[in-house]
């Protein structure tokens, strides 16, 4: 080889394979550090995103595994209050069967019935106060109403009230209960008591957006608008019983209304499930193509589900909610002008849903995500036996068959919730052994091979010492071409 002093391409050689060398050290005491093969994209792209992925998939089902248990918590939270439910009820079935016979006094079948009642009022007092997180576990917080099946009552006419009847109306929210007791003179009328109710909502006892008016077919309307539930009673035969509506509805008053009708312009829809209010321009919209617009609100999670908008029988727009989430429901000039006006009635003591979201982050879809239960409405009134009583031998016989029927309701929806936690527990425990086996598989890609890191440290270290030794003897080389010039 020729002698040249302008390169030295032994020591450029030595130089660059030293550079390597050490920025494979560098990587290995990060590895080393770390504990992990992959800091950076550079270090590994592909590997990088696959384990990414299977982190994201580790963080959604480790929480999805809480959201089971907070779920199992909820079940289990309404299962110990049926079990309070069913021994109640076992001695109300000991009371009964004791007051179907005719061989007892009239004291002890006054004893009997005062006790029956206390058991009703406690089973009423459990549906109301069993709560877990703060929410009741057995009825939804939505708006209420009820309606009375009397009709054609005058708003401020005379004796519409029966003499010493007695309405009352308790309010979840407040914990309150308002009393009207009509006058001994018969001379009360419905508008005593509107504005015996308004006062009572001016006194904290019933919550803001509590009225009781007479509707245009002349039934009185006790409701709350803003989302605070009602438990309404009454003995006066003017009014007869008070209903709760079945459904939030909100109904077109004009009839006759084809599918393809324009309904023309904004109809509001106020949802008490997701805290919203949802305009939507129903400009140019049949009642199909409104329908489907809030089917995408939903999907968007402006609108509770099972909001819809249908044609009735008779022509007229309905907005409803099939899960009894409450709606308010209002309409611009445009689209009154073709609907008519817009009333609105809400559900009172629906039942409940618990809803635990579980999944990986990649799979959708409610069936593969979502494990969902229906927890009935709690009270003597849902179980059928508010209006029974053990006053008498055949009123006790009729109440027996009426707790008993109540304590296979209560055992059926136990088998429920009981079939949901199990579910629950099960969906965890594989949850569980997906995260293992996920970890698993990240560990082999991302983590460090600790002592095939340390092995390559220690082949680097060597390189390194015999890199700088290259190093310094190709430079001193070089200088033997000065000895030619000497």
């Amino acid at each position: 080889m020729a002698l040249s002093i302008l390169n030295n391409i032994s020591s450029m050689t030595a130089e660059n394979a030293l550079s390597n060398t050490q920025a494979n050290l560098q990587k290995t005491l990060t590895q080393l550090s770390t504990g992990m093969k992959i800091n950076s994209g550079s270090d590994d792209a592909a590997g990088l995103s696959i384990a990414q992925g299977l982190t994201a998939n580790i963080a959604a089902l480790t929480q999805s595994q809480q959201n089971a248990s907070n779920g199992i918590g909820m079940l289990q939270t309404a299962d110990g209050a049926l079990s309070q439910v069913t021994t109640l009820l076992n001695r109300a079935v000991t009371l009964a069967t004791e007051g179907s016979t005719t061989g007892i006094t009239a004291s002890q079948s006054t004893a009997l019935n005062t006790e029956f009642a206390s058991i009703k009022s406690e089973i009423d007092q459990i549906g109301k106060t069993t709560n877990f997180n703060g929410q009741n576990v057995f009825s939804s917080n939505s708006a209420s109403s009820y309606t009375s099946t009397a009709s054609n009552l005058a708003a401020a006419g005379t004796d519409d009230l029966t003499a010493n009847s007695v309405t009352s109306i308790t309010d979840a929210s407040t914990g309150g209960t308002f009393v009207f007791t009509a006058n001994a003179g018969g001379t009360s009328t419905i508008a005593n008591l509107t504005t015996a109710v308004q006062n009572a909502v001016t006194a904290g006892t019933l919550s803001a957006g509590t009225t009781a008016a007479v509707d245009a077919g002349g039934q009185l309307l006790i409701t709350n608008s803003n989302g605070h539930s009602l438990t309404v009673s009454t003995n006066d035969a003017k009014l007869g019983a008070m209903s709760a509506a079945a459904s939030t509805t909100s109904t077109g008053a004009t009839t006759g209304i084809a599918a393809a009708t324009d309904l023309g312009g904004v109809i509001t829809i106020k949802d008490s499930g997701t805290g919203q209010t949802d305009a939507i321009d129903a400009t140019n919209m049949d009642t199909a193509q409104f329908n489907s617009a809030i089917q995408t609100d939903i999907a968007a999670g402006k609108l509770s589900s099972g909001t819809t908008a249908s044609l009735t029988s008779t022509g007229q727009v309905q907005i409803s909610n099939s899960n009894g989430v409450g709606l308010t429901v209002t309409a611009d000039a445009a689209t009154l002008a073709v609907t008519g006006a817009l009333s609105t009635s809400y559900s009172n003591n629906i039942n409940d849903t618990s809803t635990v979201y579980i999944g990986d982050g990649t799979t959708t879809g409610p069936a593969n995500t979502q494990i969902t239960t229906t927890i009935n409405s709690l009270s003597s009134s849902a179980l059928s036996i508010a209006s029974t009583n053990l006053s008498s031998a055949s009123n006790a016989t009729s109440a027996l068959t009426a707790i008993t029927n109540a304590i296979n309701s209560v055992s059926a929806q136990r088998g429920v919730i009981g079939a949901s936690v199990n579910r629950l527990t099960a969906a965890s425990s594989n949850m569980s052994s997906e995260v293992t086996n996920l970890q698993s598989a990240a560990n082999g890609i991302q983590n460090a091979d600790i002592g095939k890191t340390v092995a390559n440290m220690t082949q680097y270290n060597v390189l390194q010492s015999t890199g700088m030794a290259a190093l310094q003897q190709s430079n001193q080389a070089q200088q033997a071409v000065l000895k030619l010039v000497q």
